[in-house]
C-alpha cells in the first residue's frame, strides 16, 4: 500500500493531508511536537481520530508513544544524535535506519523490510511517499513517518544580552578578567 504525506499546502490548514495509491484522501496529521506536552493526531476523512503520537521525553535517547485505537500502546525510541539516524519500535520490534541526505528510510522487522519512507519534491512541494506491507502498521508508520521531518520543530530563539554600554564602570583601565578575581591583583605580586 502506498500513501502520500503532503509536507507543503497552498492553503494553510495546520495539517498534512495524506492520500491513498488512488490519490483519494485518506485522512490527515495534526499537531506539533513543540513541547513535550503536545501531540500529532492521525485522522480519517470524517475527522475521526486513528491515532495519536507524544513526546515522552528527550535526552540522549528520544522516546514517543504512539496510541493506535484498538492497538496496545507503541513506544518509539530515537537516538539523539547527529551521525545515526536510528529508531526502535517496541511491539512491533521495527528497526528503522535511514538517511537524511537521501531523504530514505527504511522499516525493517530483523532482515525483512516491512516498509519505506521516501521524501521526495513533486509540483505540490515536498512529500512524504510511504510504501507499507503490513495493512495494521499503517497508522504507526505514517504517524512515524512525521519524525523524519522537521516540519514541527520550531527554530531555537537566541537570548537578548543587554548592551555592553549599559553596563557600570568600575576603574579607568581595569580589564575584564581583573574583575573576575576575588582581590583584584593577586597579593605578594608588585
Amino acid at each position: 500500500m502506498l500513501f502520500t504525506l503532503y509536507l507543503s499546502q497552498e492553503q494553510q490548514s495546520g495539517q498534512i493531508p495524506i492520500t491513498d495509491e488512488q490519490g483519494q484522501p485518506f485522512g490527515a496529521i495534526r499537531g506539533n511536537l513543540d513541547n513535550p506536552n503536545h501531540t500529532l493526531y492521525l485522522i480519517d476523512t470524517t475527522g475521526a481520530e486513528i491515532g495519536r503520537l507524544f513526546s515522552d521525553g528527550t535526552g540522549l535517547i528520544n522516546s514517543y508513544t504512539i496510541d493506535v485505537i484498538h492497538h496496545s500502546l507503541v513506544h518509539v525510541e530515537k537516538v539523539n544524535s547527529h551521525q545515526v539516524n536510528l529508531l526502535y519500535i517496541t511491539r512491533l520490534n521495527y528497526w528503522v535506519n535511514g538517511s537524511i541526505k537521501q531523504g530514505s528510510y527504511a522499516f525493517r522487522s530483523g532482515v525483512k523490510k516491512v516498509a519505506s519512507v521516501k521524501t521526495t519534491v513533486a509540483d505540490k512541494g515536498v512529500t512524504l511517499t510511504c510504501q507499507i506491507d503490513r495493512e495494521e502498521d499503517i497508522p504507526f508508520i505514517l504517524l512515524i513517518a512525521v519524525l523524519f521531518t522537521q516540519w514541527h520543530v520550531t527554530p531555537l530563539k537566541l537570548p537578548d544580552f543587554p548592551p555592553l554600554m549599559n553596563r557600570r564602570r568600575t576603574a579607568g583601565n581595569t580589564s575584564f578578567f581583573k574583575l573576575l578575581l576575588p582581590c583584584g591583583r593577586k597579593r605578594g605580586r608588585r
